[in-house]
């Protein structure tokens, strides 16, 4: 109970545990066969019952058309699961925990972090989450070389948690790379700062790549090329691309035979896709029989259970047009679209500039990496990322992170220009 008012009375703390807890996914207590409850699970609980308790500041408007937008989304993704329960095919527990612990997070963290300070906070232990995971990474590859490995398969799997598949890697290096980008935003104040947050979340980019997870490898290097050409830095284009080529070069030297089962890819028959063509054609299947209403919440695994992988469509957009029909997909385009919106809006003011240009980058990355895998569709670390995305519009609709922002040289730029 003692720390329980800590962390009521002390928010900042609180976010800080909680951005520390996601570099240790293995700590969990199962709860069934596939549900598993973490210490960042129980916080957000209580980050819940805190806002019922405390005054929070009213939601900007930029935070109303995201949160509105995802509002909407969460009632057709209800209503299709009360009327699954009422015809007698509820969906899985697992897609329900899924979507009721997303849920959460999306109504939480942009109400909680309502100042640079807590921001902070939560950085700060999102930063020591992502050196937890690189050295645990190391630590289950161990020091054998590539050579070890049949292909890239087994290296993912190698790599991966008891908790989490390969491709959570992916998604949990998206956050912390979005996290470093705003970290050198507030944090940065002289050249070794700016370096310091560089190196972070060019690290943070290539741990994906390292670990063969190829779809979300690419759309972080799309999202953080975006981020370096909207803010006219087409210099670190250069220098990001060229660490890119580095890696893969070292990859190539370390085992030329493990890389080429990665990159020999036929886009016309989708060999060496993972079999994503057959999951999509199934899909298809699926669709044409209820394009409009779809299958209902949490019915895509029975319909595509003869697909192997768990009888997932491994697209988001697919996913939700199998379960939600064509009015959910609209409704999860839409959300997009406010997230891009706010971004651009964020974008277009010079105070503002940098924030909203990683928005853009990270939605770019989420959009990207949806067509190879369900990121977007009720993922919690992908909805962690944008959560804080939607708080740092909020924060910056308020201007309240104008005396961080003046004068700073975040990634090695120029000041951002203050107001007349």
């Amino acid at each position: 109970m003692l720390a329980l008012s800590v962390l009521c009375a002390m928010p900042e703390c609180g976010l800080f545990l909680y951005g520390f807890a996601l570099g240790f996914p293995d700590i969990a207590i199962p709860i069934g066969a596939s549900i598993n409850l973490r210490l960042d699970d129980g916080l957000i609980l209580l980050f819940l019952f805190r806002s019922l308790l405390c005054t929070l500041a009213p939601l900007t408007p930029g935070q109303r058309k995201i949160l509105g937008a995802q509002a909407l989304f969460l009632f057709a993704c209800l209503l299709s699961a009360v009327a699954g329960i009422v015809r007698g095919n509820p969906p899985a527990s697992y897609d329900t925990a899924k979507m009721i612990g997303c849920a959460a997070i999306a109504l939480a963290l942009p109400r909680l972090l309502q100042s640079e300070r807590r921001l902070r906070f939560l950085i700060a232990g999102s930063m020591c989450a992502g050196i937890a995971l690189v050295i645990q990474i190391s630590r289950r590859l161990g020091a054998g070389s590539l050579d070890s490995y049949a292909n890239f398969q087994e290296l993912k799997n190698a790599a991966t948690f008891t908790t989490w598949n390969a491709n959570t890697i992916g998604q949990a290096s998206m956050l912390l790379v979005f996290a470093a980008g705003l970290g050198g935003i507030i944090f940065c104040n002289s050249s070794q700062s700016t370096m310091l947050w560089t190196c972070l979340a060019v690290a943070f980019a290539l741990v994906p790549m390292l670990v063969f997870v190829r779809t979300t490898s690419m759309s972080i290097v799309a999202g953080i090329i975006l981020f370096l050409c909207l803010t006219r830095r087409r210099k670190w284009v250069v220098l990001f691309a060229a660490a890119c080529v580095s890696v893969f070069l070292f990859l190539h030297s370390a085992d030329r035979a493990v890389v080429d089962s990665a990159t020999q890819v036929d886009l016309t028959t989708g060999e060496g896709l993972s079999h994503r063509f057959d999951h999509w054609a199934a899909s298809m299947d699926a669709i044409r029989t209820q394009p409009l209403l779809g299958q209902g919440f949490g019915q895509e695994a029975a319909n595509l259970s003869g697909y192997g992988n768990g009888g997932r469509s491994h697209n988001a957009y697919l996913s939700v047009w199998v379960e939600l029909g064509f009015a959910g997909l609209a409704l999860l385009l839409f959300m997009v679209y406010r997230f891009v919106s706010v971004g651009l809006s964020l974008y277009r003011n010079p105070r503002t500039q940098l924030c909203g240009a990683l928005i853009l980058g990270l939605v770019l990355s989420a959009c990207l990496d949806s067509l190879g895998l369900p990121t977007l569709y009720w993922e919690k670390l992908p909805v962690i990322a944008l959560s804080i995305a939607v708080a740092v519009a909020g924060i910056c609709e308020r201007n309240q992170l104008e005396p961080a922002l003046a004068g700073v040289r975040p990634f090695g730029m120029e000041s951002v220009p203050q107001r007349p």
